[in-house]
């Protein structure tokens, strides 16, 4: 036997067919029928048949739909931060990161919107679930502190408007950085791209009439 992601054990897998692709698209049903249904009205059953296997196919990856809810917010927040590593952290200044963290979204929504929504989803059903582990407990004091880093960086570039409180912009951000996941994947998912692209004429400061 061998761990499996998230955890679970992993009791051998099914032949004939790529064991990474095969859990890549379970998570990926994961994602879509918790976001959907919720923890507690989603079965393996559900998710198996979102996926094309069976649920017998699918205890070859976890042992239990607990392992496999972790499994999946643990594939999404390590997506999620690959993307901000890739677009955001190349940018020198603070309107170009943030910028780039609206593409960070932009990007993930248009590859599955239950991804984005997930990332949130799945915080929330942890504390309704006190069973269920917090994807976020791990992340969280270093998104804190990446938010703060940002802060910095524009202070220290001369960026930062006269008499903006620091510790206020910081809680900004991560304001910000929740928002968009909530939205993403429930009934107002038709409303996100142009959400995002009214977000960014806010940040350009164009939003408005002169």
């Amino acid at each position: 036997m061998a761990l499996a992601a998230g955890g679970g054990v992993r009791r051998g897998r099914p032949p004939a067919q790529s064991s990474e692709d095969t859990f890549e698209r379970i998570l990926r049903a994961s994602r879509q029928c918790f976001s959907r249904s919720g923890y507690d009205r989603t079965s393996i059953a559900d998710i198996a048949k979102e996926a094309g296997v069976t649920p017998r196919a699918l205890y070859h990856y976890v042992a239990s739909k607990r392992d496999l809810f972790a499994a999946a917010a643990d594939a999404a927040l390590r997506r999620f931060g690959a993307e901000v590593t890739a677009r955001v952290l190349v940018h020198d200044d603070a309107r170009s990161r943030l910028r780039a963290y609206i593409d960070v979204f932009r990007a993930l929504h248009r590859e599955d919107p239950s991804l984005v929504a997930f990332v949130s989803l799945s915080a929330l059903e942890s504390r309704w679930n006190p069973d269920l582990p917090d994807p976020l407990d791990d992340v969280m004091d270093q998104l804190v502190l990446a938010n703060r880093w940002l802060i910095d960086e524009a202070i220290e570039h001369g960026e930062l408007a006269d008499g903006i409180d620091p510790a206020g912009a910081t809680a900004l951000l991560e304001v910000f950085g929740a928002g968009l996941t909530l939205l993403a994947g429930g009934d107002r998912d038709a409303d996100y791209p142009a959400m995002l692209d009214v977000m960014e004429r806010l940040l350009d400061g164009d939003l408005f009439r002169p």
